[in-house]
């Protein structure tokens, strides 16, 4: 089948698995796989390319189906056939999700867990018990010692205090050693052993990892300058750009769900931290904090990451994105009838967000739609309806339904001629609201006869109508009259001519140029001009 359009693979498809028998019955019609716009009421070949034609129904229709309305053509598949396309059922349920904005986002440090180690006297770094950044420490473990002769002289006035047991030089002595940075345990240790420490240990006061080393053995510091960054990396931030139009919708624990390259099937659930009150003017965007736990530590700082805010969270009614055809004239769903019977039915739908779309109108909870193998039964609904829009299209005028009313609109297209033909005889001017009911007809006409012969008159009469609204001179008010009657003489000759002529309606024709107008019975008065007119009916 190699070179088929898909359309006539579809009818091809659709004829074998629905197996229909190929005997001819009461208004069954074949059609050729290659040339679907061949129709023919006995089974046999296409006369274009000699192929065998095929069954174009799939079943008997079960229900009417109104002209302009959001339903398909009702389809009829055999249970086994069902089964054998992998059809399943599922049904619109209420399901919490809103809309998403995209971000993206770099992986970076938890500031409120970094902790800076510098030095609050001078002295040389004797021995280090961290080497390399990335070195692991634990609260208490030894830093650094400190040889340093103001530490020394410290101690020596400590000791010295408490020699003389001098209660107020001992606090005094004791505050000025812990301003220096002596720990706890170093004066612990004064009080017991009673001499001075010359290399002063220093120890961590966090968990962490070394993320900056600036000292080596031997260097001499000076008040204030840091020696070492130490970094807990057991939770970390995410910065993530946010597009300044999007910050409006951020708020305050908004869900969130990050995704990172290193972590390929991984989603990660968090919650809005902070919004940054700054948007770059660079880049138009602002940055929204997340925190999230990184206790494995594989969330690495500087990795990027793709962010998605849940954001407008409500309780709406969805379906499974799997279960959405979309058309060119919108969104439809496949509706399960029952007893093989399927119906597609357009539907508007609304917000899709984590694999499921709103479903605004069209649908309930109640009815059950079909989620797999839609796209068969839709496509052969669509052939159904394109030959039943076929058929009509092949009804002659006179053989067209129309209601009462729907005759009676017509009936003011007729006035409308009337109307500009009197205006022109009388030499009054063309008011154009008495115009716009007749030029309204189209639209409310359409859905019923758009798709017939009296389509294209509905579609020449409306603009005839709005020509001769827009008219400011005489001749353009000619040329709208003459137009108009011109669509309408199939209607007035063939389509009700007996209904015109009851109603002593009249078609003329000018004799010398011969441009149409209407006129009720009576005599004749030619709009345009002092000619004589031929009568037509």
């Amino acid at each position: 089948m190699n070179g088929i359009p898909l359309a006539s693979k579809i009818v091809f498809v659709l004829s074998l698995l629905l197996a229909i028998p190929a005997q001819s019955e009461k208004g069954q019609k074949y059609t050729c796989p290659m040339h679907p716009h061949y129709i023919a009421e006995e089974m046999g070949s296409c006369p274009i390319c000699g192929m065998d034609l095929v069954s174009l129904d799939t079943g008997p229709n079960t229900a009417e189906i109104s002209e302009g309305s959001a339903e398909r053509a009702i389809v009829t598949i055999p249970p086994e056939t069902i089964q054998n396309m992998g059809v399943r059922y599922g049904r619109a349920e209420t399901t919490q999700f809103g809309s998403r904005i995209r971000a993206y986002g770099v992986v970076a440090e938890n500031e409120r867990l970094r902790s800076e180690v510098s030095s609050r006297v001078a002295g040389w770094i004797e021995s280090l018990g961290v080497t390399a950044v990335g070195d692991e420490v634990k609260r208490g473990n030894l830093l650094y010692r400190l040889f340093s002769p103001d530490l020394i002289a410290a101690q020596r006035d400590y000791l010295s205090a408490l020699e003389k047991e001098s209660t107020k030089r001992i606090r005094s002595a004791a505050v000025r050693l812990g301003a220096l940075g002596v720990s706890d345990s170093l004066l612990a240790s004064l009080r017991s052993k009673r001499k001075v420490i010359e290399h002063v240990p220093f120890y961590a006061e966090a968990d962490g990892t070394v993320s900056d080393l600036r000292v080596r053995e031997g260097a001499y510091v000076r008040p204030g300058e840091t020696l070492a960054v130490i970094q807990d990396y057991a939770t970390v931030w995410i910065n993530a750009a946010v597009a300044e139009k999007d910050l409006a919708a951020m708020a305050a624990d908004t869900p969130v769900r990050v995704v990172l390259p290193n972590l390929p099937g991984q989603v990660i659930d968090s919650r809005v931290d902070y919004i940054h009150p700054t948007v770059d003017p660079a880049s138009r965007t602002g940055t929204v904090r997340l925190e999230l736990d990184n206790t494995d530590g594989q969330l690495r700082p500087g990795a990027y990451a793709d962010v998605l805010f849940e954001v407008g969270m409500d309780r709406r009614l969805a379906i499974p994105d799997s279960a959405l055809l979309i058309g060119n004239d919108g969104s439809y769903l496949v509706v399960a009838l029952g007893d093989g019977r399927f119906q597609p039915r357009k539907v508007r739908i609304g917000l899709s967000s984590g694999g499921f779309t709103e479903v605004v109108e069209g649908i309930d909870g109640t009815e059950r739609i079909v989620v797999s193998g839609q796209f068969l039964i839709d496509s052969e609904s669509v052939l159904r309806e394109s030959f039943q829009k076929l058929q009509r299209l092949k009804l002659s005028l006179e053989d067209l339904s129309l209601s009462k009313s729907q005759i009676a609109m017509v009936d003011h297209l007729i006035d409308a001629a009337l109307y500009l033909h009197e205006a022109l005889v009388d030499g009054y001017e063309v008011s154009p609201n008495q115009l716009q009911p007749a030029r309204d007809i189209r639209e409310m006409l359409w859905p019923g006869f758009g798709e017939t012969r009296l389509g294209p008159i509905l579609d020449g009469a409306e603009s005839a109508i709005a020509k001769a609204q827009q008219a400011r001179t005489e001749s353009a008010q000619q040329q709208a009259l003459h137009q108009l009657v011109t669509v309408l003489q199939p209607w007035i000759v063939t389509g009700r001519r007996d209904h015109y002529l009851e109603k002593g309606v009249q078609l003329y024709q000018d004799a010398s140029d011969g441009r149409l107008w209407i006129q009720m019975a009576g005599e004749a008065f030619n709009p345009y001009g002092t000619g004589q007119g031929a009568r037509l009916q």
